[in-house]
């Protein structure tokens, strides 16, 4: 689903039928939150497994943060739901309501919790060139390595790398890097 904000009014729940796919992960970012709900409980109802790229707090991220199986936000998300800045206190309190939370901290790395299971994980060192984009690259490579069905730390590893090579070109989609390119990197870096 692609969104464009401009003028344009939200699509109406009804507007799109769904009930031809068959994912194996679907990634929300909240921007259609009359489609997305519905979406959801359909994707729950069937085991598909839902990922919530929670890059600011908006009426749409509000509605799914706590519906999604993954709910993967940023510091900025983090800082506006919690309305103070302490993403250790933010991680907890959101991982007493979801089933696993991760909150990106750019070039700090990450922390995530997982049922009882929490944890950190660095950020790649790269010759950072521009951010933009960097989420969003993080965020889809965290759904397809879910889709892979690799283990949690893996999907953290993969997700990472890929949000620190987008940074390493200027603009969001000429720094994407595309799987082998990925692997490469990864096969480069130390455990």
């Amino acid at each position: 689903m692609i969104n464009y904000k401009g003028d344009t009014e939200p699509l109406p729940t009804n507007s799109i039928d769904f009930s031809a796919m068959m994912p194996d992960v679907i990634l929300f970012d909240g921007h259609e939150p009359a489609l997305s709900e519905p979406l959801c409980a359909w994707a729950k109802s069937r085991n598909i497994p839902t990922v919530l790229d929670a890059g600011s707090l908006h009426e749409g991220t509000n509605a799914l943060m706590f519906s999604v199986d993954f709910l993967v936000c940023s510091e900025k998300f983090a800082r506006q739901w919690l309305q103070a800045d302490d993403p250790e206190r933010a991680l907890n309190l959101l991982a007493e309501r979801s089933p696993a939370v991760v909150i990106t901290l750019g070039e700090r790395g990450l922390i995530w919790k997982q049922g009882v299971e929490s944890g950190s994980f660095p950020a790649f060192a790269v010759n950072a060139v521009d951010t933009t984009g960097a989420g969003d690259a993080f965020h889809g490579a965290f759904a397809a390595e879910l889709a892979r069905r690799r283990s949690w730390l893996e999907i953290l590893r993969h997700a990472s790398a890929a949000g620190a090579l987008c940074c390493t070109k200027p603009g969001a989609r000429p720094g994407i890097p595309d799987r082998e390119k990925l692997e490469l990197f990864l096969k480069n870096q130390k455990p």
